[in-house]
């Protein structure tokens, strides 16, 4: 028996003078959208690890002549920075999973209209979204009602549900065919079961890109710990490095600039300014490093409601 052949032609289509053209430039037009995008960061690296006869030579670095990591060796040759890395560490772990899990499960439960309630519940959520009670109501309630005023708990147990959040793993879980849940409950399994063990490994990347708003935005707070934080000890990172570079307000453990000396015994001159960079990517580094291994998820995640064809 003579074996298939092929009937489909392997011919690439050739491409016209007008569409390489547009093309190029529409590479090209990106490449420039990237560099525009990447050059801030670039130079804030580059600043970061210029020395200060370099830098008040020049501010406008873009390859140090001599790059040095003094900034980043004072940086964290004090308490403060470690500590603050550890304060924002622990709040965006606990918060992370705190919200992912009280939010998910919320939504579970309303995603079911046979709820008793359903309509009133969902009603005031979306009422949080449009109306708030104030920053006054809020701080007192934080503060007085809940007494979480100095602890970290203040910094994330309150905006622990994201009504939007809420609304996009809702929206996911009505897509879910009702048939699994059904031959779970005909093998004995409740509603626990069921979300553990078969609602949640089938969400994964909603869950994941879920996760990454809510890290992300608890790694870069620093106004909640403003308003309820009074021990300098138990200031996030970003709160710390913003005190810094906003304010101009150095932290105590950045005090001994002046009798900074090196290993031969020579006084050195940090770069106030490069000190301030390296802060900079010391707080957005983590995220860089981080994002890639989620990229996967977020990718699925964001499409999720969108028209299917």
């Amino acid at each position: 028996m003579d074996r298939p052949t092929g009937t489909f032609s392997r011919n690439r289509i050739k491409k016209t003078a007008g569409e390489i053209i547009f093309d190029s430039l529409n590479v090209l037009f990106f490449v420039l959208c990237m560099l525009i995008m990447l050059f801030p960061f670039f130079n804030m690296i580059a600043i970061s690890l210029t020395s200060n006869g370099e830098f008040m030579g020049s501010p406008y670095i873009i390859f140090p002549r001599n790059p040095t990591l003094e900034a980043y060796r004072y940086m964290f040759s004090t308490a403060l920075i470690p500590r603050a890395y550890l304060v924002t560490l622990t709040i965006t772990l606990a918060g992370t999973f705190l919200s992912t899990l009280v939010t998910s499960m919320l939504a579970y439960g309303l995603s079911k209209n046979t709820l008793h309630g359903h309509k009133f519940f969902m009603i005031m959520l979306l009422i949080t979204m449009f109306f708030s009670g104030g920053l006054i109501p809020n701080y007192y309630n934080i503060t007085n009602t809940l007494q979480m005023g100095n602890t970290l708990w203040a910094l994330f147990v309150p905006n622990t549900v994201s009504v939007f959040n809420f609304i996009i793993i809702r929206s996911f879980f009505r897509q879910l065919p009702p048939s699994l849940e059904e031959s779970a409950k005909i093998d004995g399994a409740n509603d626990v079961t069921i979300l553990f063990r078969i609602v949640y490994p089938l969400s994964i990347a909603t869950l994941a890109t879920i996760a990454m708003f809510v890290a992300v935005g608890l790694w870069n707070s620093w106004f909640a710990a403003q308003l309820y934080i009074r021990d300098e000890k138990k200031y996030p990172l970003q709160l710390v490095i913003r005190n810094y570079i906003v304010r101009e307000s150095r932290p105590a453990d950045m005090q001994n600039m002046e009798g900074l000396r090196d290993a031969a015994g020579k006084r050195l001159y940090l770069n106030e300014t490069g000190l301030k960079m390296a802060c900079a990517v010391a707080s957005v580094l983590p995220v860089l490093l981080i994002y890639p291994f989620i990229q996967k998820y977020f990718e699925k995640g964001v499409t999720i409601g969108a028209v299917k064809g």
